[in-house]
């Protein structure tokens, strides 16, 4: 199905990430299999923000040969691996690009790019996994303030027995 996704963990309390930028909080629950690699096998072309690129590059090996990948970024990317490149506009011009592609996009995060581009109508499912932590502070999944008043259509819920909740919303 094409369309721009938010596929993204969370804590119950709202954060993507601890106030540094960590998500080892996550490692707790990396034995069970959510469906990433059916959902990967799906997606064209993923979009993250420079931060969570950096992050992501801070894990190891890139994680995501064989796919394109636009980094929204004021500075550009120094050597990024093949087929990632720097996005140097704005989320509405970011938007305005990814309505004119084929294919299923992921919007890997952060919250800010998230919530910018809720704003700018242009993801089209969120696929938030709520994962059973509190946080208490952090960085949130909607950063930057909050996303437009939207209407959602709740397409699918699964709960697994660690406590894990998929929640699976079209937009509009």
């Amino acid at each position: 199905m094409p369309g721009c996704v938010a596929y993204i963990a969370a804590s119950l309390d709202g954060f993507i990430a601890t106030a540094d930028g960590s998500v080892s909080w996550l490692e707790a629950f990396q034995e069970t299999d959510y469906g990433y690699g059916e959902f990967f096998a799906g997606i064209s072309t993923l979009v993250m923000g420079r931060a969570t690129y950096d992050q992501v590059l801070a894990f190891g090996p890139w994680p995501y040969a064989g796919k394109r990948c636009l980094v929204l970024s004021r500075r550009g990317i120094a050597n990024p691996p093949p087929g990632v490149e720097a996005w140097r506009g704005d989320a509405a011009s970011l938007a305005a690009h990814l309505a004119a592609l084929e294919g299923r996009v992921w919007v890997v995060g952060g919250g800010r790019l998230i919530a910018g581009l809720l704003a700018e109508g242009a993801i089209t499912e969120l696929d938030i996994f709520t994962m059973p932590v509190l946080l208490g502070r952090g960085i949130p999944l909607f950063a930057g303030g909050h996303p437009p008043a939207l209407s959602l259509t709740l397409l699918e819920t699964r709960a697994w027995p660690n406590g894990v909740v998929r929640l699976r919303y079209a937009l509009g």
